[in-house]
């Protein structure tokens, strides 16, 4: 799963692992938002100000991830 953030050049994705990484287009920089978990990512969205990485998974887990 993939979500490009609204403002800035970067990309969330969201893995089938239950990983999720924030990745920086244009020098590759990643940030770790989500370790690994038992059930994949299957939904990715972000709040129009950017801030905020909402997630959901397979097994029906969902959270927020503030961005600061």
């Amino acid at each position: 799963m993939v979500a490009c953030h609204p403002r800035e050049d970067a990309i969330a994705v969201g893995y089938a692992d239950g990983l999720i990484l924030i990745v920086r287009h244009p020098d590759g920089a990643e940030i770790l938002a989500r370790k690994p978990a038992a059930a994949p990512i299957t939904a990715l969205a972000w709040s129009d100000d950017g801030k905020r990485l909402a997630f959901g998974t397979e097994d029906g887990d969902a959270g927020i991830i503030v961005i600061a």
